[in-house]
């Protein structure tokens, strides 16, 4: 099963552990979901990380590498425009397009209000472990 995480689930797997975001991005290190991501994705996640969390940009480039070397990387052909109130949030269309994944996953309100998207499960973190079986 292929998982598209938007940022703001990496972002709180790695700086609030604990957590729904932090047991999604455990299914993938266990190889349970196949974690769905694109260079503008993970370019913005060490962008975050150093710029809003602080973090040393070498640490901030480390987690990116980790992310990378577990996840499946698309390189997205089609531009979407379909968020207009925050259009970063097309990145994590058009990576879920093109890798085909079952489900997006997000905190997003803008993605969350699609419910389902070109086929696309949009669901929050602890709603897509249940849907997995899984509790936090």
């Amino acid at each position: 099963m292929r998982v598209a995480l938007d940022t703001n689930i990496l972002i709180s797997a790695f700086i609030f552990p604990g957590g729904p975001p932090e047991a999604v991005y455990r299914l993938a290190l266990e190889e349970r979901i196949e974690l769905a991501t694109s260079p503008p994705l993970l370019a913005e996640f060490g962008r975050i990380l150093t710029a809003k969390f602080g973090w040393d940009p070498t640490l901030a480039d480390d987690a990116v590498a980790g992310v990378a070397r577990i996840g499946y990387i698309v390189r997205p052909s089609e531009r979407m425009n379909e968020i207009t109130a925050d259009p970063d949030d097309d990145r994590v269309l058009e990576a879920a397009t093109e890798a085909g994944a079952d489900f997006i996953v997000s905190g997003d309100r803008h993605l969350l209000k699609l419910d389902t998207w070109r086929g696309i499960r949009v669901l929050k973190a602890a709603d897509f472990l249940a849907d997995m079986g899984h509790g936090v």
